[in-house]
């Protein structure tokens, strides 16, 4: 039995399932913004709530939990237990930070690149700042007697925001960026390739990344310019870790496979997903034996797919209610006065208001993704051209701390102030702005992604 369900005209054309249709998705981006339930409680609401109001039929609901990418952020939340598991998370963080020699601003820069760099192995931004974060710590507790407070507050705001920063340059970077391939190939029908994303996004990435780097040298100056006794301290946590095991070079050389694979796939002609799912089999495999089963099974959050799940079917009851047809009327009656050249700024810097009030990255691009590319459809530009500028927006969340999980928990520990964070985080948007839009405009048609 099917329940309220009434077929009328709504205004403005759009039918009774387009109208439950965008009922549904605000009830969830209400319920996602609030947290007042789990939010992968939410997710099956939303997979249970289409096939209530006869929107789609259930089949079509749960088969969202089948899309490639879910398997693909699975597998990389396993290949990430893996890295946990073995230490070699934290024998790269110390091999970098030995890099520094001992000179506070090389100190800060090796940090900033060890968090870009576990951005290829961590697939979320909060794992890295797991990382990260204990490290940190241990280097302002060993030298608080040495260092003034500016040391510490640099070294925090470097862990807080890097790991968000560093999201957008890979397609595995965050499961908001992930989630969004998906999206690109289910509604627009583009299919990214792991080394066309990395080409475009890394240079805005890497632009990001040197900037902060300037930015944290000036904003918080130090009067010593060298920490004297960091090479004694780097040598003993070394030697705590020991040796390199066979577990971390069997690893080492998993990953080497799969990003091997994954750069060539124009050559190989096999699936992202399918490759990270292959390669993820055998960190379990007798002989290999990386991880057990039960190791992966405790370490891996078992909820994200269902989130991952609720936006394709979002994507996909937006396709098949009309609603999709309706929002591209809307486009195309009320857009036809705005100049091309201001659009892409201003649905930049909406996306970036809206980010203000998500505490997540996925459940901002899961809630309003299948709506921006259904909107940027009706445009005059490339819809995948406008719609990566709307996923560059998502991932800012640099105001206040209550952006992002990582910002609350680095905040909660008192080294930096909510007014450091604005300030810097303030600087770092406008330049996300200037160096997305200047990379859109300019640089990606250059590599085949036309704005028209």
């Amino acid at each position: 039995m099917v329940l309220f369900y009434t077929p009328y005209e709504w205004i403005n054309g759009l039918e009774s399932e387009g109208e439950l249709t965008l009922a549904i998705l605000f009830f969830a981006i209400l319920l996602w913004l609030t947290e007042i339930i789990p939010a992968t409680v939410t997710s099956l609401i939303v997979i249970v709530a289409f096939p209530l109001f006869n929107i789609i039929t259930f089949e079509e609901s749960a088969s969202s939990l089948g899309n490639q990418m879910i398997w693909l952020i699975i597998s990389m939340l396993i290949m990430a237990a893996a890295v946990k598991k073995t230490n070699l998370d934290k024998r790269l963080s110390f091999f970098m930070l030995s890099l520094s020699h001992g000179k506070i601003k090389w100190i800060y820069l090796n940090l900033i690149l060890l968090a870009f760099l576990l951005t290829f192995i961590i697939p979320n931004a909060m794992g890295r700042l797991a990382v990260l974060l204990p490290i940190g710590l241990s280097l302002i507790e060993t030298f608080k007697e040495e260092m003034e407070d500016n040391f510490s507050k640099a070294v925090i705001l470097i862990i807080t925001f890097v790991p968000y920063l560093s999201t957008i340059s890979i397609m595995t970077g965050a499961g908001g960026s992930i989630y969004a391939v998906g999206l690109f190939e289910s509604i627009l029908g583009y299919e990214w390739s792991y080394m066309k994303w990395m080409v475009l996004m890394t240079p805005i990435t890497l632009l990001l990344l040197g900037s902060f780097w300037l930015l944290v040298l000036v904003l918080f100056p130090l009067k010593k310019k060298n920490l004297k006794g960091i090479v004694p301290y780097i040598e003993e946590e070394r030697k705590k870790l020991g040796i390199i095991s066979h577990q971390e070079i069997k690893l080492i050389i998993l990953y080497g496979i799969l990003l091997f694979l994954w750069v060539t796939k124009d050559w190989n002609g096999l699936p992202i997903s399918m490759t990270a799912v292959l390669v993820s089999i055998f960190l379990f495999i007798p002989g290999v034996n990386v991880i057990s089963w039960k190791q992966a099974k405790n370490d891996v959050n078992w909820g994200v797919p269902f989130i991952f799940a609720a936006g394709f079917t979002i994507a996909f009851s937006l396709q098949e209610s009309g609603a999709i047809i309706w929002i591209t009327s809307l486009v195309e009656d009320n857009l036809q006065h705005i100049s091309t050249l201001f659009l892409p700024f201003i649905l930049m810097s909406l996306f970036i208001v809206i980010r203000i009030i998500f505490t997540n990255f996925t459940a901002m691009v899961a809630s309003l993704m299948p709506v921006a590319l259904t909107f940027a459809a009706g445009t005059d530009f490339n819809p995948v051209w406008l719609g990566m500028i709307c996923v560059v927006a998502s991932s800012t969340s640099y105001f206040i701390p209550s952006q992002s999980v990582g910002s609350m928990t680095t905040y909660a520990i008192g080294y930096y102030s909510s007014r450091d964070m604005f300030l810097i985080g303030s600087i770092i948007t406008l330049l996300t702005v200037i160096f997305t839009l200047g990379a859109a405009f300019f640089y990606w048609p250059i590599l085949g992604l036309e704005r028209f």
